[in-house]
């Protein structure tokens, strides 16, 4: 691979450039060169991470820290960072194209991702819509170009070839959860004929209904590019479907089968369990001696500590005979 190419939707890998804005958060690099957070009790330097990588961390989802391959020097926003997980592997490398690194936007973000393309695609899709701008749109055009080797639509192309890749990928597994929706819908007459327990036809109708709604829920979220927002809906609709299908034997959500367990209704008691029992204990009689905290005092006053060790001190001395060793010693 070229060092200066763009590269978008590829086999094996995508490789992007990035205008940072903002220069913070501050972070410290350990001992073993990863990366930690700013309160990291141990830690040799210190780094200006960037918006750009931020937001990138945080859609990767769960990763072991990043190493720094190229730990900053005097300037603490120029760096090489490596961080992968089970399927993807990114190389970031921070370092300034204009203005001498002098302010926070003279930075770019080189970005190489590997890994299968569904995924990488899928966290571009996530970057772009975290950041709520453009990221290949540069604050100084000339530079970027020679620092790049591609101009505004190179960059522009590749980027938005992921993004719609991811786009098209969402939208494909929303409509095979509308399929399934119309399929699941025409067996109801079946499913009424089977007569399955505790699995009434109206109600069933009223989770496919809830399903459809969860469905267009997570359309409306795929075009704001909320995908977090298209994932939970499409979880819902997929808990509706679940709900209205009898043959996965789950027709009543946990909720509604707690709801239940409070009614007094579905509680079978006998009218025995139900009697009252009284439980008869002894009094305590009358007249009862006690002793006041004064009469204790004044009982206790003539006992010494010889009288409380006098047994045991005349017991220790009859058990240890005494032995007269001077003849053995001649």
């Amino acid at each position: 691979m070229v060092q200066d190419e763009v590269v978008g939707i590829d086999a094996t890998h995508s490789h992007l450039w990035c205008q940072v804005k903002h220069g913070k958060p501050e972070m410290k690099v350990d001992d073993e060169n990863r990366l930690r957070h700013l309160n990291w009790p141990e830690g040799k330097t210190s780094l200006y991470l960037g918006d750009i990588c931020d937001a990138l961390l945080r859609c990767f989802g769960a990763h072991e820290p990043p190493i720094l391959t190229s730990p900053p020097g005097f300037d603490q926003q120029t760096w090489k960072m490596v961080t992968n997980d089970s399927l993807l592997r990114i190389e970031i490398t921070s370092r300034s194209y204009w203005g001498f690194g002098l302010f926070d936007s003279s930075f770019l973000n080189e970005l190489v991702i590997e890994g299968p393309l569904e995924n990488r695609a899928r966290l571009i899709f996530d970057l772009a819509a975290t950041l709520g701008r453009n990221p290949w749109e540069p604050t100084f055009g000339l530079m970027w170009k020679r620092a790049t080797g591609t101009n505004s639509n190179g960059h522009r192309e590749a980027w938005e070839g992921l993004i719609q890749y991811a786009r098209e990928e969402m939208n494909e597994e929303a409509q095979k959860y509308k399929d399934k929706l119309t399929t699941q819908t025409k067996r109801l007459d079946e499913f009424e004929e089977m007569d399955y327990e505790n699995w009434q036809r109206g109600d069933a109708e009223k989770a496919l209904e809830e399903a459809s709604g969860h469905i267009d829920i997570a359309l409306a979220a795929l075009h704001d590019k909320n995908a977090a927002g298209f994932e939970r809906a499409l979880a819902r609709a997929e808990a509706s479907m679940i709900e209205a299908d009898p043959t996965t034997e789950i027709t009543r959500t946990i909720f509604q089968e707690a709801d239940d367990l409070l009614l007094d209704d579905s509680l079978e008691l006998e009218d025995e369990d139900l009697q009252e029992h009284i439980l008869v204990h002894e009094e305590l009689p009358d007249e009862v001696d006690r002793i006041t905290p004064d009469e204790v005092a004044t009982k206790t006053s003539d006992v010494s500590a010889d009288d409380l060790l006098g047994d045991i001190k005349d017991e220790s001395d009859e058990s240890i005979p005494f032995i007269d060793l001077t003849d053995s010693e001649e």
